[in-house]
């Protein structure tokens, strides 16, 4: 039997995948996305995205524009207003400058579910859901097959690993190379406004960004995601309650709801061992937290008591070595592929989709304008490396900030060295 072929296969369709997808399609270059889940119910997809520029401007020249319209007509709105607290709710001067150029818009906070709408949007005949890449096998011609577990295969001049921190596409491509455990562990969770305001919580929450910063311990960030469902009403299945989680229970996976969320960092063993905290539910992590800090001022304890369990979990913070380097071939990769990072500084989501941006642009050189497809591809990967590493050391260096209080993180030696 003969293997279809397609010029570009992308293997993971989360936001890198299929911003990369809308570029190429919209430059005329036959590509298909093949995904393993129908449905992505991973935990981080029940949160927002704080967008950065790098993003939307991937975003605005990849996707037709009025799909670009509607990404930027059902973007949820984050509080400007910032300030620190210590754990007493008393104030701290927190004027220290940035310590580096920073390009997010604190106030533009995108739900996953709603962008994935988006992206989705117009791919039905390229995107193939329960595709499970198996493995790549080169061609004497040039060309990879990839096959799948359900025994399908496809030929193609270039395949793109777009599939995650476990990517398999990396597995085949760099062996060696090892996504580590950072010895950080997140707690996170959500109210819904309608909840706060039930409960008397204390206004700040609901139109600032709150980091509370106590004087021994960890620090928690407090904000919101602000939706208009009135202005989502225009846009059909975008920015409504999306289908595809209509038998997941709770409210954490629902993107047409206002809610406060709060998130904090111990390091391994601070808040029990793991094989103990990864056996509890939302309800029971909630009460180890308040366990730690139940000395707090009541009203910041009050966002962590209403907080919906069902929002609820205990994260391992894992992220890659940066500096792999490998021979350009047939076979890429893109975001968590190849530079997964913490989710300090908001990076890991925007640093995808600008990836895809970047590789859309070679591959339009090389389709559209005559450039050798390896070159084009040997560029892309060069600046990729170059934002993505520097984006997964600066996530790194953060979370040392923000958790270690001068103690390096367990069992990472680039962590150790960040500054």
């Amino acid at each position: 039997m003969a293997v279809p072929f397609i010029d570009v296969a992308i293997i993971g369709g989360g936001p890198g995948g299929l911003t990369l997808a809308h570029g190429l399609r919209k430059n005329g270059i036959e590509t298909a996305v093949f995904e393993r889940d129908h449905v992505r119910a991973d935990y981080v997809q029940g949160f927002r995205l704080r967008i950065r520029q790098r993003a939307i401007q991937a975003l605005e020249t990849n996707l037709p524009p009025h799909l670009f319209e509607k990404f930027l007509a059902t973007v949820g709105k984050a509080p400007r207003k910032r300030v620190t607290l210590d754990e007493h709710f008393d104030p701290i001067d927190s004027a220290a400058p940035r310590p580096e150029p920073e390009d997010a818009h604190d106030d533009k906070s995108v739900s996953r579910i709603t962008l994935r709408q988006i992206l989705l949007s117009e791919l039905g005949e390229i995107f193939h859901p329960g595709r499970e890449f198996v493995r790549a096998e080169r061609q004497v011609d040039g060309t990879v097959i990839a096959y799948f577990a359900d025994g399908s295969a496809v030929r193609t001049h270039v395949l793109v690993g777009a599939d995650g921190a476990n990517s398999k596409v990396r597995q085949q491509l760099l062996p060696d190379f090892k996504i580590f455990d950072t010895g950080v562990r997140r707690l996170a969770g959500k109210l819904t406004l309608q909840d706060a305001t039930r409960h008397g919580i204390a206004p700040l929450f609901l139109d600032h960004g709150v980091s509370v910063r106590p004087r021994s311990g960890h620090s928690i960030m407090i904000t919101s995601h602000h939706v208009d469902p009135e202005a989502y009403a225009r846009y059909g299945l975008i920015g409504a309650d999306d289908p595809s989680y209509r038998n997941t229970a709770g409210f954490h996976f629902n993107n047409t709801t206002s809610y406060i969320w709060w998130n904090t960092a111990y390091e391994l063993d601070e808040l029990g061992p793991d094989s103990v905290l990864a056996t509890l539910d939302g309800t029971q992590l909630l009460d180890v937290l308040l366990e730690k800090i139940g000395h707090w001022d009541k009203r910041i304890l009050s966002v962590i008591r209403h907080t919906d369990p069902s929002t609820v979990a205990y994260l391992k913070v894992r992220s890659s070595q940066p500096g792999a380097v490998w021979e350009t071939g047939p076979v890429t990769l893109l975001g968590d592929a190849i530079h997964a990072m913490t989710y300090f500084r908001a990076l890991g989501g925007n640093s995808a989709i600008y990836d895809a941006g970047l590789l859309a642009a070679e591959l339009v050189a090389a389709r559209r304008h005559g450039k050798p497809l390896l070159a084009a591809l040997h560029d892309y990967e060069n600046a990729m490396r170059a934002h993505g590493y520097e984006a997964v050391q600066s996530s790194l260096s953060a979370m040392l900030n923000n958790t270690a209080a001068g103690r390096t993180s367990r069992g990472s030696p680039q962590a150790a060295s960040a500054p």
